[in-house]
């Protein structure tokens, strides 16, 4: 349904850079952190509320932190002889997967954490000593690479409900859709894998950012935001801006990105499933920046500094309020119901990850 949108699609334009209209922001809830732990951190919210972070504990080991609905935090150690964890992704069953970290943080392994909370190893393919994994799909197919040995890093793909791995080819598989085609990269070139692990081409060049599940990547082209078919066909978004690019792709065809009118200055910008392209305009000496999207039509981003909004599919936007005597907030995720998780410092000094629960946002 993308295939030959115009690039010339009308801009249309709110009429603040600092959204008038706002809603009122929405209060935080405070996940808190491990028993003696004083800092945590919320990366990723699954749509049924769950939050997956970090946390602190009282021996300042930061390991994984699973909070569920009603806010209860459930740790989720590295696997034994690693010190760390890196969150990657949480499935909508509440699937954590993520890295365990060396000391050194040098070398890890991929990991998968169910509703136990022990760790399970997501190994790389033989040959290698390391693995990472960036993204799991509705299936719990993951996707990442292996990395470590004397060869060039090797993407991959595992099955944690088989419990397989297979090995794509070189570069490192950062994205999937449900259908397990993948996008990667190796060494500046981008790579894109159908479902059955063929490498398509794609038209044209460029840096891919995101696919969605009929196999749309969306990125950039040369200066210009970009989308592919299947395959590989190209599609150049936009060319009334000087610079563009397209960072994601929800479900329901809304693309997220950015514009440059090659002053230096990004500005927000969205093209409907028809290919009409939205732009938030910035005040003089206000930043913007795009920080994810759900697949229902609304964009998490940054307007000026440390100011996070939910932009809704028409075109309001929703505040994210902050703790009493904050000294700093970031949101980081936000799933289709409308959640943000991500974190805000408490008493001056220590982070406590938070869960926004926004009103439904409708067509503001």
């Amino acid at each position: 349904m993308f295939r030959g949108v115009l690039a010339t699609a009308a801009v249309a334009m709110v009429l603040t850079a600092v959204p008038a209209g706002a809603d009122e922001p929405v209060a935080p809830v405070d996940l808190g952190t491990l028993p003696g732990g004083l800092t945590s951190y919320g990366d990723f919210v699954s749509n049924d509320g769950s939050v997956f972070g970090t946390a602190v504990d009282k021996a300042n080991n930061q390991h994984g932190a699973r909070w569920d609905t009603a806010g209860r935090i459930t740790e989720l150690p590295p696997q034994p002889g690693y010190t760390s964890v890196l969150p990657a992704a949480i499935t909508d069953d509440g699937v954590a997967l993520g890295d365990s970290m060396s000391a050194s943080a040098t070398a890890g392994r991929a990991t998968l954490w169910g509703a136990s909370g022990l760790p399970v190893d997501l190994p790389p393919v033989p040959g290698y000593p390391s693995s990472s994994v960036a993204a799991v799909n509705a299936h719990g197919v993951a996707v990442g690479y292996s990395y470590g040995a004397s060869a060039p890093d090797t993407a991959v793909k595992w099955d944690t409900t088989r419990g397989t791995v297979t090995a794509l080819g070189l570069g490192r598989g950062f994205a999937t859709n449900d259908a397990g085609a993948v996008l990667g990269a190796d060494e500046g070139e981008s790579k894109y894998w159908d479902p059955a692990g063929n490498l398509v081409p794609l038209e044209g060049g460029g840096t891919p950012a995101d696919l969605d599940n009929a196999g749309t990547v969306v990125g950039s082209s040369g200066s210009r935001a970009a989308k592919w078919d299947a395959a590989g066909h190209l599609t150049v978004l936009d060319t009334t801006w000087k610079f563009s690019t397209a960072e994601e792709i929800g479900a329901d065809g809304t693309i997220y990105g950015t514009v440059d009118a090659g002053d230096g200055i990004r500005r927000l910008a969205r093209w409907n499933p028809a290919g009409q392209l939205t732009v938030h305009p910035n005040a003089d000496g206000v930043w913007t920046r795009f920080v994810t999207a759900n697949d229902t039509g609304s964009a998490l981003v940054a307007i000026g500094s440390g100011q996070f909004f939910v932009w809704g599919p028409g075109g309001g936007f929703t505040a994210l309020g902050r703790l009493p005597d904050h000294h700093w907030c970031g949101a980081e995720d936000l799933n289709d119901r409308g959640a943000v998780t991500g974190a805000c410092t408490v008493r001056g000094r220590d982070l406590h990850a938070l869960r926004w629960d926004l009103p439904v946002i409708g067509n503001r």
